[in-house]
């Protein structure tokens, strides 16, 4: 089929029960019908295919969108789509590793303006999973869910509408700022510790002169993220406050995928739990950024 926004959004909304009689109302119902189904906009799938030179079955695709929009179960799958649930499940999984592998191309900290002191905003996204089983133990433990959870540390641009970095996951109980500095829960006091921390983690990535915007949870390093203060002005605190919306928006986007927003049921013993969540989140923080091209923050 030839390839372009048309016939994406018109097979799209085929495969999820919206057939071509069902097709004939005003664009922008169809818009939000593909959308509420696949996560995106069928321009952004056009050039997510375009990115992969063309070696990605369209259907597959779709299937793997809506899988991680709606996170429907095998057997829900298997009657949408027509395919076996093994076929569903090992479909999904490669398509959202080869969405994955495209974060180094869509997903880059820098370069900066050499003018700009404040490159980004920097937050933790907590995400509910089943219980590590075989690694019981109260790290797990996130606070918002009530339950087991990993946590992930993004960065959203100041200026741009754009992901500047994703790290995870991490035990969901691991603070922000021992996250940023890539430590460890035990390993908190910069003084003692710093020769131990990660040399991977976000702290050693930032320039000399340059900062992120945080919140209270990243009291304890100041030349590295601004956190408000009592002391600040009036226009500081509400710049402050509009660039941690822009996170919050960021942070939204992302949990409208039901895959990041349920319970992770995925994986079996922590490492390959882990990686598939991993694979999960950022195959969607590859389609919010490629989304942000489409829709800029403040316009959804």
């Amino acid at each position: 089929m030839a390839m372009n926004v048309k016939s994406v959004m018109s097979f799209g909304l085929e495969m999820v029960g919206f057939g071509a009689k069902r097709q004939n109302v005003r664009d922008n119902l169809s818009i939000q019908r593909f959308r509420s189904h696949f996560g995106i906009g069928p321009a952004v799938i056009v050039a997510i295919i375009a990115d992969t030179k063309n070696d990605v079955d369209l259907k597959h695709l779709l299937m793997t969108l809506c899988w991680l929009k709606l996170y429907e179960t095998e057997h829900v799958m298997s009657g949408r789509w027509g395919y076996g649930e093994e076929v569903c499940r090992d479909t999904v999984k490669h398509i959202a590793s080869r969405l994955q592998h495209l974060k180094s191309k869509k997903i880059q900290f820098g370069p900066f303006d050499s003018k700009r002191t404040y490159l980004g905003t920097v937050d933790c996204v907590h995400c509910e999973t089943n219980e590590f089983r075989t690694d019981p133990n109260s790290k797990w433990y996130a606070h918002k869910h009530n339950g087991a959870g990993v946590s992930y540390e993004v960065v959203v641009d100041l200026c741009e509408d754009k992901i500047l970095w994703t790290a995870g996951p991490k035990p969901a109980s691991t603070h922000d700022i021992t996250f940023f500095r890539g430590g460890t829960q035990v390993s908190k006091n910069r003084h003692k510790n710093e020769a131990t921390w990660d040399a991977n983690a976000l702290y050693f990535q930032i320039p000399e002169g340059k900062k992120l915007i945080g919140d209270s949870g990243y009291k304890g390093e100041p030349s590295k993220i601004s956190t408000s203060v009592d002391e600040h002005s009036a226009e500081v605190k509400e710049f402050f406050a509009r660039a941690k919306s822009r996170q919050e928006t960021i942070n939204t986007r992302l949990k409208s995928f039901n895959v990041l927003s349920c319970r992770f049921r995925h994986g079996k013993g922590v490492e390959n739990k882990l990686r598939l969540h991993q694979t999960c989140f950022e195959a969607v923080c590859v389609l919010v950024q490629y989304d942000l091209a489409e829709h800029g923050l403040m316009e959804m």
